[in-house]
């Protein structure tokens, strides 16, 4: 099995780190919320993330994980800064 990453990035096109191996759950309205284990920038797995209002909301490239009606989510907030991390995004067209 090969391994899943969901990319994050700030608003900038910023490199935040990434998800790997993520459950990604889908919900009406285009709404996704996706946890699990994340890594840093450089790849080290975090214990907490932190929370910063300057660079909300993210940006998720969620096209490695299948059957997912969008490639990219807009609007992604944190919802659990420890792990594992949760977030939450709204798919774009």
């Amino acid at each position: 099995m090969s391994n899943v990453k969901v990319n994050v990035y700030t608003p900038a096109g910023l490199y935040i780190g990434y998800f790997l191996n993520p459950k990604v759950q889908s919900y009406p309205d285009a709404d996704y919320e996706i946890s699990g284990q994340f890594y840093d920038d450089q790849g080290k797995l975090i214990s907490k993330m932190e929370f910063n209002p300057q660079v909300l909301p993210y940006v998720a490239d969620v096209s490695e994980v299948a059957g997912l009606a969008h490639r990219k989510l807009a609007n992604v907030y944190l919802q659990r800064g420890r792990q594992p991390v949760c977030m939450t995004g709204s798919g774009l067209s």
